[in-house]
């Protein structure tokens, strides 16, 4: 017979509970080719989790219209194996331009742990005057002279 009060058995059913609500609210990921995790539709609860994307690299592309037209080659890479879109989100506060390059992972989804190479190209909103701007991709800085 079990007794209730027993400190051992409570214990055993605590470490009982605590392991159904770890592993009951986890995802399920699917490994497709390539070794990256990818995450299901509509998985996981709450907010997501932003990850920046690394980078290591910005070069500036200036086309010669008027106003001006900036496009940026970006280098680096996502910090975890995850496979998720990637998210860039732009705007601009006088003459600095801020690039967010990052990908949304929700909050109990667990990742490889690799490094996996990113490269895209930016084409930044707007027009350019003549003048310097500031152009800040992830915390890396690039000046532009026009």
């Amino acid at each position: 017979m079990i007794d209730p009060l027993n400190p051992i058995d409570i214990f055993v059913r605590l470490l009982v509970i605590l392991f159904l609500l770890f592993f009951g609210t986890m995802s399920v990921v699917r490994m497709p080719e390539g070794g990256t995790l990818a995450v299901e539709p509509g998985q996981g609860g709450g907010a997501a989790n932003r990850s920046p994307t690394v980078i290591e690299q910005v070069e500036t592309l200036i086309l010669e219209s008027y106003p001006y037209q900036i496009t940026l080659n970006v280098s680096g890479y996502q910090p975890d194996g995850c496979d998720l879109p990637v998210i860039v989100e732009q705007f601009r506060d006088g003459s600095t331009v801020y690039v967010d390059i990052y990908r949304e992972l929700p909050p109990d989804v667990f990742c490889t742990m690799q490094l996996v190479p990113y490269t895209g190209t930016i084409r930044l909103e707007g027009g350019f005057e003549s003048g310097t701007y500031q152009i800040n991709v992830n915390g890396v800085m690039v000046e532009v002279k026009l």
